[in-house]
């Protein structure tokens, strides 16, 4: 093989093994439930197979637990049917806030960026915007994404409105939240 070939080739090799080491290792069967503790069986067993002594108590009075006996494990409660209730709840109290956020930003935005666009392009006479937005738990933006919508673009707007700084706030939450909220300009 070409002294050239030999680097790529081995790169390639060595990826190859990896991927493969990693999907194998990453393989691991679902449970299918928990599996009982593992004496249990085994006592079950000899509980089944072993005569009762003279001694023992009748069923009506339980033995005493030993000191270093653990309980049963209890099973997991389910969550909570409200949780998810609450969740959107929450998610449609926080798109409103910041609907209304951006709308109070609306002048800002027409101002800055739209009203240079314009006079550059009249074309298209409007523009439709996606703001994807992420609000931590005291309600302030932490993030920000902004989508064009296909035949309603503007480019150079759109990057104008990607250069304003966060800063858009609504109430807290209490925990984080993410929104996409619609916009058309002008």
């Amino acid at each position: 093989m070409q002294k050239e070939l030999m680097t790529p080739a081995a790169i390639l090799l060595g990826s190859v093994v990896i991927a493969t080491g990693l999907y194998l290792g990453l393989q691991r069967p679902a449970p299918a439930s928990a599996p009982p503790p593992a004496g249990a069986e085994a006592a079950a067993a000899s509980v089944k197979a072993a005569p009762a002594p003279a001694d023992v108590q009748p069923p009506s009075q339980p033995h005493p637990a030993p000191a270093d006996a653990q309980p049963p494990p209890q099973p997991h409660p389910a969550p909570a049917a409200a949780a998810p209730a609450l969740r959107r709840e929450l998610h449609k109290r926080v798109e409103a806030d910041a609907v209304k956020a951006l709308e109070a930003r609306r002048p800002q935005f027409l101002k800055q960026c739209w009203e240079p666009s314009v006079r550059k392009n009249p074309a298209p006479p409007r523009a439709k915007y996606l703001f994807s937005m992420t609000f931590d738990e005291s309600g302030k933006e932490i993030a920000r994404g902004i989508s064009e919508v296909r035949g309603m673009e503007r480019p150079d707007a759109a990057q104008c409105l990607r250069m304003i700084p966060l800063g858009i706030g609504v109430p807290p939450p209490g925990t984080r939240v993410a929104v996409e909220i619609e916009m058309v300009l002008p």
